[in-house]
């Protein structure tokens, strides 16, 4: 067997538009609004619809 050669991932950060900063707010608002969800779980779902961190796998 030949060794495997590890692919690291790569990070890229990217501006977000108002489109998305619209949609990251009324997610955090509506999940605000509910007592069942914890305000740290609210906040997560917000940055991650935010759509400006990327992950991939480098070459």
């Amino acid at each position: 067997m030949e060794p495997q050669s590890w692919r690291g991932i790569s990070v890229k950060w990217t501006r977000p538009h108002v489109s998305d900063l619209v949609v990251a707010a009324t997610l955090y608002y509506l999940l605000y609004l509910q007592p069942e969800v914890p305000e740290l779980i609210a906040l997560a779902v917000a940055i991650a619809s935010l759509r400006c961190i990327r992950l991939g796998r480098a070459v």
